[in-house]
């Protein structure tokens, strides 16, 4: 094989950005790069065990996150306007694994909120250009929020944001490249366990799929997909 795509698809503003800056000041661009060379980390050492390696692995990255509310743009939307035009404006090959090529931003680095099952665009909200719109919400489901309409008799004011429709998301583009047939290796990267349900459909229909984990975790429930994640491993107590 001279060349295979491998698309990384990362649950990113909550979870891999936030895993690795979590003691880091706000630095629009430039921390959020730092954090997905950590996930580039991540992927060449999951690529190298790889049975059946190509000549080159071409890598792309899908970032999920809380990127607008409305036609509003969320603190996730501006830091990633900043990441696109600083990452990668050149190839890179991998630190390890020189067959590996992190394409440049122009085609290697795209939000997650066009789904790519839908081609043709029809689903999209046609204004903003994205199927999901409103992937950020101020309101949780606190009992502060609930009963209380965001502040409390101390007037203390709940400003948690819930990012929407991120899992799904992944687990749809997951399932969508698992079907295509070019034969895409698929990573995920997340510590969410509803994204498991990806790797079980993903692999069903034909898919080469992995979950990629940032953080130790033992997955006792799920000990018959342990061959399809890969990540730091907690030894059992």
């Amino acid at each position: 094989m001279q060349t295979r795509r491998c698309v990384v698809l990362v649950d990113w503003w909550g979870q891999a950005r936030a895993e690795f800056l979590a003691n880091k000041k706000p630095s629009p661009g430039q921390n959020s790069e730092q954090a997905l060379r950590k996930v580039e980390k991540f992927v060449e050492d999951r690529l190298k065990h790889e049975k059946l390696q190509p000549k080159r692995w071409e890598i792309s990255f899908r970032l999920y996150a809380g990127w607008m509310r409305g036609a509003a743009a969320t603190a996730a939307l501006v830091d990633y306007k900043q990441l696109e035009a600083g990452y990668a404006k050149r190839r890179r090959t991998g630190t390890e694994l020189k067959s590996i090529l992190f394409l440049p931003s122009t085609i290697g680095l795209a939000r997650g909120d066009r789904l790519l099952a839908d081609t043709s665009g029809r689903r999209l909200e046609k204004r903003l250009g994205v199927h999901f719109p409103f992937t950020s919400r101020v309101e949780c489901n606190c009992k502060l929020c609930s009963h209380l309409g965001q502040k409390g008799p101390d007037g203390f004011v709940c400003d948690r944001v819930m990012e929407k429709q991120v899992d799904t998301a992944i687990v749809a583009d997951a399932l969508s490249l698992s079907v295509d047939p070019e034969g895409i290796k698929i990573l995920i990267v997340s510590n969410d366990d509803d994204i498991l349900p990806a790797l079980v459909a993903g692999e069903a229909l034909g898919g080469d799929i992995t979950l990629i984990n940032t953080v130790k975790k033992r997955h006792t429930h799920a000990k018959h997909l342990l061959d399809l994640i890969h990540g730091p491993e907690e030894n059992s107590q």
